[in-house]
């Protein structure tokens, strides 16, 4: 009995629950014992050995682990603080198990889903702007029709592209991204993901196309090789059938068993449209594709003069984070602030309507130039129509860049610089001291097409007293 309850039952019920903790207390005891036996056990280990083999210890299925994992997730009487593992980690663990059973075609997004473009499309500022509101760094290009990929674009490869060049998306990929370096990997639909998963580590390449494993080959053809015009119509209906496009980004997703989201894109799943992305986060963060909205007016024919709403959101979030002066307006009251954008006017000015000057209003110019400055140091004859602010007169307003180029003299050597879109000038004219009067030490010309949009300080003014009083009958009422 004492054996029983002394040797057994008492010591398996404290350590069913506690028992890494007894053993690692009490290793030294059995450290001792380790040493004191080792003659008799070592020789006796070995015979065992010898006879019945080595002892392997427990080995579990992956059906059985997983089992384990579930097990320890839904348990009633497990909990954070004894170790236990959490619903998140536990779909990770049985992710990593699973995703070896999965197949690309599981995972894929299919190639009517994929956003693509043409080999042979001009990137126009339209299709500058369709490709950067999708949300992908890499599209792929196809030619002739959409199961015919020659290349992948890059999007980081668009930064120093001007829209009005207009270069074709072949001229691009023919230095990066065309299928010849190697950027256009087919894969079976029918592969596993462990073997996928190799392949973007062996490749260095996040996206993999996907073909039809049942699809028949023609004998000597590979679906890598670029098919020309010649023989397009003879051999592409026999090549490898490409349904879709498969990421690492995918792999990872089946690993954790969730969809990851980031900042550009539209919807959870691509292959589910209506899993539109809603809100990221903090309801407040705006969709940071809104501010492309700004340039919309580039490619619409006839468009009204005016501010729009995705425009005034944008320019509402720039001065109130980037002005010190509608800072505080947007403290007080943001819906202020939007109305004093609202209200405030919108200049445009193209290369057109600029006054041209005929010989006798050049010459008088010149002569205005020459008592004005120093002989030598400004030769430029600036148009008084792209004037906006003059040297040494007052001025009661700030203006924004949202479009063109401003150019700026100042100091006694005028000395000439730019300023671009979400510049502003003028910011000294926003003083709230009553008596103030702004006069600026600078000259500013419109340089070409430009739209600017201008705040007068006694808008500003009424707007700032506005949001203060809205302010002060909020904390009245709290």
């Amino acid at each position: 009995m004492a054996i029983v309850i002394f040797g057994e039952i008492a010591p398996q019920a404290a350590c069913s629950r506690h028992g890494l903790a007894i053993g690692a207390h009490t290793i030294w005891i059995v450290k001792c014992f380790i040493f004191l036996l080792f003659p008799f056990a070592w020789p006796i280990s070995r015979l065992l050995d010898r006879i019945l083999g080595r002892d392997l210890g427990n080995f579990h299925t992956q059906d059985e682990l997983k089992h384990l994992v579930k097990i320890h997730v839904e348990h009633p009487d497990a909990r954070e603080d004894f170790g236990a593992i959490s619903s998140h980690d536990g779909n990770m663990l049985t992710g990593a198990l699973e995703y070896k059973e999965k197949r690309v075609s599981d995972v894929m997004t299919t190639l009517d889903k994929v956003f693509m473009v043409n080999v042979h499309t001009r990137l126009t500022f339209t299709v500058l702007m369709s490709i950067y509101k999708s949300g992908f760094t890499r599209i792929p290009v196809y030619e002739f029709s959409r199961d015919n990929i020659v290349g992948i674009l890059f999007t980081k490869d668009l930064i120093l592209i001007d829209p009005d060049d207009e270069i074709e998306v072949a001229a691009v990929i023919s230095f990066h991204g065309n299928s010849e370096s190697g950027y256009v990997q087919t894969v079976s639909d029918s592969t596993t993901l462990d073997k996928v998963f190799l392949e973007f580590k062996a490749s260095y390449l996040h996206m993999l196309f996907a073909y039809d494993a049942t699809e028949s080959v023609v004998e000597g053809i590979e679906h890598s090789e670029v098919i020309s015009p010649a023989n397009m119509e003879s051999n592409h209906s026999s090549s490898k059938k490409i349904t879709g496009i498969i990421t690492l980004e995918d792999v990872i997703e089946a690993v954790i068993k969730d969809e990851i989201i980031d900042e550009t894109d539209n919807y959870i799943d691509v292959n589910d449209t209506q899993s539109r992305v809603k809100s990221r986060g903090n309801a407040r963060r705006p969709n940071p594709t809104n501010f492309m909205k700004l340039f919309e007016h580039k490619h619409l024919e006839g468009y009204e003069k005016r501010l729009s709403p995705s425009e005034i959101n944008a320019i509402v979030a720039f001065l109130s984070v980037n002005v010190p002066e509608f800072k505080k307006i947007a403290k007080y009251e943001p819906g202020i602030l939007r109305k004093l954008v609202q209200m405030s006017s919108l200049e445009e000015q193209d290369d057109d309507s600029c006054d041209e000057f005929d010989a006798n209003a050049l010459e008088k110019t010149k002569e205005a130039n020459e008592l004005l400055f120093t002989p030598g140091i400004h030769s430029k004859i600036e148009s008084e129509s792209r004037l906006i602010y003059s040297k040494g007169i007052p001025a009661d307003f700030f203006i924004l860049v949202l479009q063109g180029r401003v150019v700026v003299y100042a100091g006694s050597d005028d000395f000439e610089s730019d300023i671009g879109p979400w510049c502003y000038l003028g910011q000294k004219a926003l003083s709230l001291k009553p008596e103030f009067e702004y006069i600026p030490d600078f000259r500013a010309y419109r340089n070409g097409p430009v739209r600017i949009l201008r705040i007068r300080r006694s808008d500003y003014l009424s707007a700032f007293n506005a949001a203060k009083i809205s302010a002060l009958g909020i904390s009245n009422k709290i």
